[in-house]
């Protein structure tokens, strides 16, 4: 796997198939893609990383792909998820991973995005809308 593979796999996977709809490989590849960008940070990939999150958890993928995030620099990771956050067109998958990312990286960038999170009719995304909101009151300075 080298980088140029693992970003035209994401590319090719916003979002990855339903958890009843992903193949093995497909899990596979996605985990190798994961890995290879713990080792090898690259800015490029968290967005497309947060964009690939299918309905479900990926087959216990998609809460790993946060490790991929503490590798790259913070304000990256921030403006990711505030882009990704404020698109109005993001499955709810993606909105519902996104969210729980903005829990891990507070920033009061994301305020906005997560107003929209909190304003979804899905009771998951509103629940980890207010534990990420929670965690911009708890952020260290």
């Amino acid at each position: 796997m080298n980088k140029n593979q693992a970003l035209h796999f994401l590319k090719s996977h916003q979002p990855m198939p339903t958890d009843s709809q992903i193949t093995q490989e497909q899990a596979e590849t996605y985990d190798e893609v994961r890995i290879y960008f713990i080792k090898n940070p690259d800015s490029k990939s968290i967005e497309l990383f947060l964009r690939s999150f299918g309905n479900g958890d990926g087959l216990g993928m998609y809460q790993l792909v946060e490790d991929v995030f503490y590798q790259c620099e913070k304000s990256d990771v921030v403006s990711g998820i505030q882009t990704v956050l404020e698109d109005l067109s993001i499955p709810d998958g993606v909105r519902y991973w996104t969210t729980q990312a903005a829990a891990a990286f507070p920033d009061d960038a994301l305020r906005n995005g997560l107003s929209l999170s909190l304003a979804s009719s899905i009771e998951d995304i509103r629940e980890a809308a207010e534990l990420a909101v929670e965690m911009l009151g708890a952020k260290k300075p």
